[in-house]
């Protein structure tokens, strides 16, 4: 992976846009990974800013035992490496916290998503049937429909050793 200009990772506190932004992509804010629900706006946010302040990823993560969960990795500046730098940020401090593996759960629709994290590594360990269907019971806002409107109904589960 290249480098890219000089980055900035810090925490973000304020996460209105953020969370409005996961509102307009995936209809919540809240995520279920496995079978946990994992509310973003009460995780820590990270952020990857330019030295000029200027926001290029986000992401948000928790643990859970050894292994970490991601539960959102959102590029601002799609096409310049700005997710993968934010993605090994955040292995980086999910392995200095002790954690094993990281994991990402993505819908059955996310094409660029399962792309996007099999160049990074990551491989299939698990595959929940209906489990988005299950999962609007609790979160009734997830989109229905996601990428070239295909209908969202599974989760595909992905990991990576740390």
């Amino acid at each position: 992976m290249k480098k890219g200009p000089a980055v900035i990772f810090r925490e973000i506190a304020d996460k209105s846009t953020f969370l409005a932004l996961m509102m307009r992509h995936w209809g919540s804010h809240r995520m279920m990974i496995g079978s946990k629900l994992y509310d973003c706006a009460e995780l820590p946010l990270i952020g990857m800013f330019t030295a000029e302040g200027e926001l290029l990823a986000v992401a948000s993560w928790a643990r859970d035992g050894d292994i970490a969960v991601l539960c959102a990795l959102h590029s601002l500046k799609e096409g310049e490496g700005a997710a993968s730098r934010m993605l090994e940020a955040v292995k980086a401090a999910a392995k200095a916290a002790g954690a094993r593996k990281l994991r990402a759960m993505l819908t059955n629709d996310n094409m660029p998503a399962l792309v996007f994290y099999q160049k990074h590594g990551f491989r299939f360990s698990g595959l929940h049937i209906e489990a988005i269907d299950a999962y609007r019971a609790m979160v009734p806002t997830i989109i229905k429909a996601g990428y070239q409107d295909i209908p969202v109904h599974d989760a595909l589960e992905l990991e990576i050793e740390l």
